[in-house]
């Protein structure tokens, strides 16, 4: 995956994937957030996880819509790129 795609992943991107033995999806197409996780632009003021559409979440799962919010997280419906199967995941 780096070598062919490292110039369209985030730098945090370039340095995580390697922890991944397995690369499902990229999410190459979405509007990516480019920052440092320790400084917290990954999240809103809430401490929820800011969603990028079409991005991935570890690689496998692609962000296609969030399908609820509530006190203790939010669910979204992603694709699962590995079996090809839509899922629901909650982010707490």
């Amino acid at each position: 995956s780096l070598k062919y795609y490292a110039n369209r992943l985030t730098q945090y991107e370039r340095i995580e994937i390697e922890e991944y033995p397995e690369v499902w999806y990229l999410g190459l197409d979405a509007c990516k957030i480019h920052g440092d996780p320790q400084n917290g632009e990954f999240d809103d003021d809430n401490g929820s996880y800011n969603k990028v559409l079409h991005d991935h979440i570890s690689y496998r799962y692609e962000i296609l819509e969030v399908i609820g919010k509530g006190s203790f997280g939010q669910v979204i419906r992603a694709l699962d790129h590995k079996t090809n199967q839509h899922i629901a995941i909650k982010i707490i």
